[in-house]
């Protein structure tokens, strides 16, 4: 049972610098290795980049770190991420700024999941401020658990497939390039760029973006660990795919334009999964003289088309 008292309190103040390699390290780990990200001196943060600071620099349920979070008595040895979402009130922090944050346990909510046991959901709540004591920026974690072992006959909905890995070259992919760039009156509901098919996820891939997020846990990577855990082997990370389906959309409707994050992790997914990638509009709305694009898009697996990832997100298209 958890502490109730716990629920609210906040930890430690830390610092989150938002420093141009570790921006751009991410980008080109998300499938968004752009002139935009590589080059510019003052870029703003991927979409997705937040996901570091918890991780990197700061304090989260798996990393304590001597906080108040050290008090929750709940065993996080097998956590899954179920959900991520930030909000930006205005524009995205940019490469050179540093961000005051302070984190959360912001609720905890029981439930009897649908494929059997009982699972707890856990959320983290992450405040950003600049240096003026602006809040800049809200990230909401979603860490589920269960008391049931994972196994490989139906709770986790498919197996691994056989993995054969090919390595044409180790330049990180580009996949969304031919994306091209929409204004506000281009845009139509329903209407997105084409689906973006990237093969076979890799090894090599989720380590990329593991380096890049600072997210490490060994169920990514360690086979006998993750067998030990009850999976039958190496599965993906729900945020890599996240960030990648982030830099389909600002490849399309451009990297400072982004204003709210929602990402959903639908079903686990394995090493060697082919994947794609796919957007549209479901609403443009004006607001307070904003013109305001909401997107929802899905990364895919093509051998079930089971829904992976599912994103939200929302970009100010005013200028």
């Amino acid at each position: 049972m958890i502490d109730p008292d716990l629920i609210g309190q906040f930890g430690p103040d830390f610092t989150f610098p938002v420093e141009r390699g570790a921006n751009r390290k991410f980008a080109v780990a998300a499938h968004g290795p752009w002139s935009g990200y590589m080059e510019d001196e003052a870029a703003p943060m991927h979409p997705a980049f937040l996901s570091t600071a918890n991780v990197l620099w700061g304090y989260s349920l798996e990393r304590p770190r001597g906080s108040v979070f050290e008090g929750i008595d709940h065993d996080l040895s097998v956590p899954l991420h179920a959900e991520e979402a930030y909000q930006f009130p205005g524009r995205l922090p940019h490469v050179g700024e540093t961000l005051t944050a302070r984190a959360c346990l912001e609720s905890v909510t029981e439930k009897h999941g649908s494929r059997g046991g009982d699972l707890t959901f856990l959320v983290m709540l992450t405040e950003f401020h600049d240096t003026a004591g602006t809040l800049v920026a809200q990230a909401r974690a979603t860490t589920v658990t269960t008391r049931n072992a994972p196994d490989g006959d139906g709770n986790l909905g498919s197996a691994p497939p056989p993995y054969k890995p090919r390595y044409d070259s180790l330049e990180p992919p580009d996949p969304f390039n031919a994306i091209a760039r929409q204004e506000w009156g281009a845009l139509a509901v329903d209407k997105g760029p084409a689906s973006v098919s990237t093969g076979d996820l890799t090894l090599h891939d989720m380590v990329r973006f593991q380096a890049a997020c600072g997210e490490d846990n060994p169920l990514h990577y360690d086979l006998a660990h993750a067998q030990q855990a009850g999976f039958p082997g190496m599965f993906g990370l729900g945020m890599h795919q996240a960030s990648a389906l982030a830099s389909y959309a600002v490849r399309w409707l451009g990297e400072e334009n982004a204003r709210s994050f929602h990402a959903r992790f639908r079903n686990v997914f394995w090493v060697g999964d082919p994947l794609t990638y796919s957007g549209r509009v479901v609403a443009l709305r004006e607001e307070n003289g904003r013109k305001l694009a909401d997107l929802e898009l899905v990364c895919t697996r093509d051998s079930d088309q089971a829904v992976i990832v599912q994103l939200w997100m929302s970009f100010d298209l005013t200028n």
